[in-house]
């Protein structure tokens, strides 16, 4: 059975990129917002958070 971890929203505005982030494996944290000017700097930004939150 397949699960859902997270729910990931990217957007792009003329000048910079916006994600939300919301935790399926820890519902209890708030969904956590990024901006950045390249779409590299947003993937890099969320990779590095769902590492550290799956190593706690």
């Amino acid at each position: 059975m397949d699960k859902i971890l997270y729910d990931i929203e990217i957007n792009r505005s003329p000048n910079a990129y916006m994600a939300n982030l919301k935790s399926n494996v820890k519902p209890q944290r708030p969904i956590r917002e990024y901006k950045g000017a390249t779409l590299e700097e947003i993937l890099d930004q969320l990779v590095r958070d769902i590492l550290d939150e799956n190593e706690e």
